[in-house]
């Protein structure tokens, strides 16, 4: 399965060392702006998607002349994380799908980053400085965590069918809404299986 890598133009989380860590990707794709800092760190994208109204013109340039492969999204219906998921979906079906950088201190692009989850249908994992998040799927699914290591489930409105095992609060085809309930619980195995029959429902896990 092929690895691809979505960098945002936001903050890389503490414990991704990007230019050792992105050679593991097959495709690396720069959202925008992001490939500004890319390039500033010595790494070439290997395509660069979005409005590029953040890339700087010097970055462009360098870009183009390097054979990066440039996609043009204008659309402003949708965030360039939606973007670049459709488009990964697209080009590499079935791929193995990371984003970095969608922490930029604004809470509306953060939680915008797991609406695209759901919007695209997408079971990338959104690596967060010390968590991840991604969507619950409707197959139950393996996620590999740690004893003790908390966890929480966020439903985005009316969730049916929930499954959670490998954990201190299981849950069997339980029916969730946008609330509080699923917050803190604590895995007690070195994997937890997940599944939902229906709905939006967020995984975040402390890592």
């Amino acid at each position: 399965m092929s690895k691809v890598l979505i960098v945002a133009n936001g903050e890389w989380p503490k414990q991704f060392d990007v230019a050792h860590r992105a050679e593991a990707y097959r495709v690396v794709v720069a959202l925008d702006g992001a490939a500004n800092r890319l390039i500033g760190s010595n790494m070439t994208p290997d395509v660069l998607l979005g409005d590029l109204d953040s890339v700087s013109e010097s970055v462009l340039k360098q870009c183009k002349a390097s054979g990066v492969t440039i996609v043009h999204t204008p659309d402003q219906q949708s965030s360039d994380i939606s973007k670049g998921l459709e488009w990964v979906q697209g080009t590499y079906p079935n791929s193995d799908v990371d984003i970095i950088g969608v922490e930029i201190g604004r809470y509306d692009h953060h939680l915008a980053a797991y609406s695209a989850l759901f919007e695209c249908n997408s079971d990338a994992t959104i690596l967060l400085d010390g968590w991840q998040a991604r969507r619950v799927p409707q197959t139950p699914t393996n996620v590999e965590t740690e004893p003790n290591s908390i966890f929480s489930l966020i439903p985005f409105g009316d969730v049916t069918g929930a499954t959670i095992k490998g954990c201190q609060f299981p849950l069997e085809n339980e029916s969730l809404t946008t609330g509080t309930r699923g917050i803190s619980n604590i895995a007690t195995e070195p994997s937890i299986t997940v599944s939902v029959e229906s709905g939006d429902l967020l995984l975040l896990i402390m890592r």
